[in-house]
């Protein structure tokens, strides 16, 4: 274990148990938000792919982009 993870655990141990859940969902959702690689995303269900894929389009509507042709 490193020393910050060594830290982190110090800190969430002093922590009350409703502060310690609120700690937990804070990092679930960190892990959510991580961008997937394309074998992690070739690697969910299919269903769970196009959801994704939906919302990241739906997220880049208002983006300015532009096209390169070879």
């Amino acid at each position: 274990m490193s020393a910050l993870e060594k830290q982190i655990l110090e800190h969430v141990r002093k922590l009350d148990p409703d502060h310690q859940r609120r700690v937990l969902e804070f990092v679930t959702q960190l892990e959510q938000e991580r961008p997937l690689s394309a074998r992690e995303l070739l690697q969910l269900p299919i269903e769970e792919r196009r959801r994704r894929v939906a919302e990241a389009i739906d997220s880049a509507k208002g983006e300015d982009f532009e096209t390169f042709e070879a």
